[in-house]
């Protein structure tokens, strides 16, 4: 017989099990919803979950590990544990066990709404860092400007949590107020500002109007406003008269199946998007509604965009309302659901896969631009580079890393050092000359001071270029006039 102690972790155990078994048990009826003979589905995946020698052995386990093992473990930690097993054991790189704080941000990220300051937050020199207010947010209204590093919440010092841990303490419900202490530069004392948190929307949507009236949309993500602020910019640039749309998806990781549909939506007539497919081959077509904006089109992919990104690209490009540029997509052909499991966290479970309008399968493989752009080929930042160091005189003879470095700095630059190997020898030094005399410097044939400024920046001002040049988007561009 049990006794009291063992009785109530027997109940507890059985609880949680019921909980995790109710669960997986919505999750399969969801995925067969559009069975044909939905009734006798669900009784035979009720069955199967509640097949009671299984559950009692996994009740037994747990039981055996809580009063043998060598040190003492929680049964919530040995339930998240159990879970995770589970999930990992589907060798399926798109199901995923959260722990609390990570389904928590999962879920922010696909619903674009929190209770914060409206803040956009990094590291910076080892500070968690400002890096720019929400325009019109509380962050913004308070004071709170680009590089200003934060060093405490409410009174806490923070120096020691990274990005993710301290958007958690600044987050919260609306108007409950917190403190924000702030070092800038320029101030020779700590800031505190004081602000009341409000519901902050996540904009996915950048849009701009570029050369010859062609405007520009990049969508980052597919969150619960992206529909919803990609009509505000449509909206503008049919006031505007634009003529024609460039649409980038690159980078793009996806997002909610519901909002994919309405973004292709908004660029193509009635007709299917997407067809959704579960494990018994059995399909559901998800269909534009005809309220459609008529701009031509150029769609920008890369290897980042995936997913929802796939589905709109894949949805105009069969349906011949776009021309995609760029490089092959990911290859994200599957649709998962997710499950709220309160204190012990959440899962995401594939339960079907996808295919374009016209049937095709693209997961693992990817969607084929109509137009293949390669990006530009960057040339070495300057981490590649070896160090100058302390800038000591260099002329013919000297040997060293800074050298070398002056030797790689001179090739990319396209004065030829003669071969990068350290030596400052008489190839080097005659380049050396022959940049000193397009910069305007004294021609001296050494490596001083004012040299060594000059190639710095000359370095810098070519990586900045190099940086700015979007290929993509200027094959995107001329493709678009030629469309007009």
């Amino acid at each position: 017989m049990f006794n009291t102690q063992s009785k109530r972790r027997y109940l507890k155990i059985i609880a949680l099990v019921s909980v995790i078994v109710f669960i997986g048990f919505v999750l399969l009826s969801a995925a067969i919803a559009f069975a044909e003979d939905e009734g006798s589905s669900q009784e035979e995946t009720q069955q199967n979950l509640q097949d009671s020698s299984q559950i009692k052995l996994f009740i037994k386990i747990i039981e055996y590990i809580q009063k043998y093992y060598i040190k003492e473990v929680s049964l919530n930690d040995l339930i998240k544990g159990a879970i995770r097993g589970m999930i990992n054991s589907l060798d399926d790189p798109y199901s995923n066990y959260f722990d609390r704080q990570s389904y928590d941000e999962f879920k922010l990220n696909t619903s674009g709404t929190y209770g914060g300051i409206g803040v956009v937050i990094g590291m910076r020199d080892g500070f968690v860092t400002i890096v720019s207010p929400i325009e019109g947010g509380p962050g913004e209204k308070a004071g709170l400007q680009p590089g200003d590093k934060i060093i405490k919440v409410d009174g806490k010092d923070i120096t020691d949590k990274n990005t993710s841990e301290v958007a958690q303490l600044i987050r919260g419900e609306k108007g409950t107020q917190v403190q924000i202490s702030v070092v800038r530069e320029g101030e020779s004392h700590v800031l505190n500002f004081v602000i009341t948190r409000d519901i902050i929307e996540l904009n996915p949507i950048e849009h701009k109007i570029m050369e010859e009236n062609l405007g520009y949309i990049k969508i980052s993500s597919f969150n619960d406003n992206t529909e919803e602020y990609l009509e505000k910019a449509l909206k503008e640039f049919k006031d505007k008269k634009v003529k024609g749309i460039v649409l980038d998806l690159r980078g793009n990781p996806g997002g909610i199946l519901d909002q994919a549909v309405k973004v292709a939506g908004k660029f193509m007539p009635p007709g299917p998007v997407v067809k959704i497919q579960n494990r018994d081959g059995e399909e559901k077509t998800y269909s534009s509604e005809g309220n459609y904006y008529s701009f031509p089109m150029v769609v920008l992919v890369n290897g980042g965009s995936a997913s929802a990104s796939e589905i709109v690209a894949g949805a105009l490009q069969d349906h011949g309302v776009a021309t995609i540029v760029g490089t092959q997509t990911y290859g994200k052909a599957t649709v998962q659901t997710t499950a709220n499991l309160g204190s012990l966290g959440g899962f995401k479970l594939t339960i079907a896969n996808y295919l374009t309008p016209k049937g095709r399968n693209i997961n693992e493989k990817g969607i084929t631009p109509d137009v293949v752009v390669e990006p530009a080929k960057k040339g070495p930042s300057h981490d590649e580079f070896a160090p100058l160091g302390k800038e000591r005189l260099i002329k013919k003879g000297t040997i060293g890393l800074d050298v070398y470095g002056i030797q790689q700095r001179l090739e990319y630059l396209g004065f030829n050092p003669g071969p990068v190997d350290g030596i400052y020898g008489q190839k080097t030094a005659r380049a050396v000359a022959n940049f000193q005399q397009a910069k305007g410097l004294p021609i001296v044939g050494v490596v001083n001071a004012e040299t060594y400024a000059a190639l710095k920046k000359a370095v810098s001002e070519k990586e900045s270029k190099e940086n700015s040049i979007d290929v993509q988007l200027n094959k995107a561009i001329e493709i678009l006039k030629q469309k007009l």
